[in-house]
């Protein structure tokens, strides 16, 4: 099955310097940087859109052949 490490902090670390994302327009406010320490295919990059804070995540899995993963992720505050 492979297996795949997810580090959520950019998008954690993104999403709360912005505060409300609806009073924004579409725009790239944070990345993840592909490295050796990560199994990132490429930089992955916190945009707001529609005013929603997203992160797509492109991995390629790891302890298997071959694999790979493709994510997005979405931020949502507790208070909605």
């Amino acid at each position: 099955m492979g297996e795949a490490e997810i580090d959520i902090q950019p998008l954690i670390t993104s999403a709360t310097s912005y505060g409300n994302p609806e009073m924004f327009g579409n725009m790239q406010i944070g990345k993840w940087l592909k490295s050796h320490d990560n199994a990132l295919m490429e930089d992955s990059i916190v945009n707001i859109i529609d005013g929603k804070v997203k992160q797509d995540v492109p991995l390629k899995l790891q302890n298997v052949e071959c694999g790979e993963l493709y994510l997005e992720l979405e931020w949502l505050p507790l208070d909605q």
